[in-house]
């Protein structure tokens, strides 16, 4: 039977019928590299080089990551300095403007030894001195009196009766408030008044 077996190949012997898995294990090993699923074999050298260049590009990253720091470090560092000195030059400017009316206060307290008829125009000088330095500044009194009461620039410490306003009008200024570039720095202290009470 093995004999018939072998005249049905003609040309092909027992020896090369065995070595018909052989091939067969080659040509899938070729069909899996078509596939694009190759794998490179380097040698233990190369490897070496790619763990080094890798080492050295890991090295780099974390020089530039510290570089990046500390530049942001000095940036941080630079603008609170910068911040410091805009406060005290800004501090500085408007106590360099406040001098003169020290200088109108000594005037009216030498008045006080003078008599009193110089006292007045002294310290009216120097309110007029100190509102022209509000107003450069930006600063201005927030109108009160006769006006609707606002929460936001008026705080309401009496109430009182009164036929001659509306209920929850400002009827007198009791300490004067002021804004600067529309945010108040003072909210005016006033009396409101209320509904008058049935008699």
């Amino acid at each position: 039977m093995e004999e018939k077996d072998l005249h049905r190949f003609p040309g092909v012997s027992a020896e090369k019928e065995e070595e018909q898995p052989a091939r067969q294990e080659t040509g899938d090993e070729e069909k899996i590299l078509e596939t694009g699923e190759k794998q490179e074999i380097l040698t233990v050298e190369e490897l070496e080089r790619k763990v080094a260049a890798l080492e050295q590009e890991n090295s780099d990253i974390k020089n530039r990551l510290l570089r990046l720091q500390a530049d942001f470090d000095n940036y941080r560092k630079r603008m609170r300095a910068e911040k410091a000195e805009m406060i005290t030059l800004a501090n500085f400017n408007l106590i360099q403007k406040l001098l003169p009316a020290i200088d109108n206060l000594e005037r009216a307290l030498l008045a006080l030894e003078e008599g009193p008829d110089g006292i007045k125009e002294g310290l009216e000088k120097v309110k007029k001195y100190f509102m022209e330095i509000l107003f450069s500044e930006g600063v201005s009194p927030i109108q009160s009196s006769g006006e609707p009461f606002d929460p936001h620039f008026h705080e309401a410490v009496l109430m009182e009766e009164s036929s001659v306003y509306p209920p929850g009008t400002v009827v007198e200024e009791l300490q004067k408030g002021y804004i600067m570039h529309e945010r108040v720095l003072r909210a005016s202290k006033v009396k409101v008044a209320t509904e008058q009470a049935d008699e």
